[in-house]
């Protein structure tokens, strides 16, 4: 399977991590799966990258920008799980070019619908109903794509409860002076250098937030199996870097009482069946 560009993987990775991580409750996503049968791009432009512009993935706020990565980039994000680049090769059957010849994508939603779409906080660190509904219809209208799926297994991680569970106090409290970084469902975080140690306090952090937490910055997807319902502050500290036994998740779990262990998780690949480049504008 191709690969997204590095230079234009880095720069989106460093910009996403400063969003909302998190998974939306069951009522969120319903809302949102209502949404997307009635809101779509009013305007889409879809032209080659000329390479003049800065590259880079971004939702504004009245649509959907992507800047000079290849078309593939958009198919990921409409059809597999957030974050896209863990499923590179989750996208089987597309010709070279769409992995290779680099566009410039900005769709608009109308004015009257501007509203509405702010309301959703959409962010590529997290799966949205809605951006994936309207990028498919892009893709359909301008490519003709015709793309299916296939049910399989993937690798991944399961987030259990460890050795050392009584490390994890429930404790609902936030940062002193609104600092830090909001996650979903009313979690944040606080990143911290100190004598070359990065840290991250989470504070009023569920389980599942964690989870999703890690997913984002591994390479396979965490699900939260430690039965925990509560909220929880505490402080994961980075792993130095190994290159010959790499850990699943680039965090001290075991401090926090937590580990996480391999297993098959329910996924889905995407066929496409056919495809062409975009149509003009």
């Amino acid at each position: 399977m191709r690969t997204v560009s590095l230079g234009v993987l880095a720069r989106f990775v460093c910009g996403v991590l400063c969003l909302a991580l998190g998974i939306s409750a069951s009522s969120q996503t319903n809302r949102e799966l209502d949404d997307a049968k009635s809101l779509k791009f009013d305007v889409v432009s879809i032209r080659p990258s000329g390479g003049s512009r800065g590259t880079g993935l971004k939702i504004p706020p009245d649509g959907y920008e992507a800047m000079g990565p290849p078309l593939e980039t958009t198919l990921l994000i409409a059809y597999l799980p957030a974050p896209f680049f863990n499923h590179l090769d989750d996208l089987k059957g597309a010709p070279s070019w769409v992995s290779k010849e680099s566009y410039d994508i900005q769709a608009k939603v109308a004015p009257a619908d501007v509203a509405q779409w702010r309301s959703l906080n959409q962010n590529f660190a997290k799966t949205s109903p809605v951006l994936q509904h309207m990028l498919q219809q892009v893709l359909e209208e301008r490519c003709k794509l015709r793309i299916h799926s296939v049910p399989t297994k993937s690798n991944g991680y399961a987030l259990r409860i460890g050795a050392k569970s009584a490390a994890l106090v429930e404790d609902s409290s936030l940062p002193e002076g609104g600092v830090g970084q909001p996650l979903s469902d009313g979690a944040v975080f606080v990143f911290a250098t100190q004598n070359g140690e990065r840290t991250y306090t989470f504070y009023n952090t569920s389980m599942s937030v964690l989870a999703t937490y890690l997913t984002f910055t591994s390479q396979h997807p965490v699900e939260d199996q430690t039965g925990l319902q509560g909220r929880y502050k505490f402080v994961l500290r980075r792993l130095p870097a190994d290159e010959d036994s790499a850990p699943p998740v680039p965090y001290d779990l075991r401090a926090l009482g937590l580990k996480v262990d391999k297993e098959e998780v329910p996924s889905m690949i995407w066929v496409v069946d056919s495809i062409e480049r975009p149509s003009p504008n």
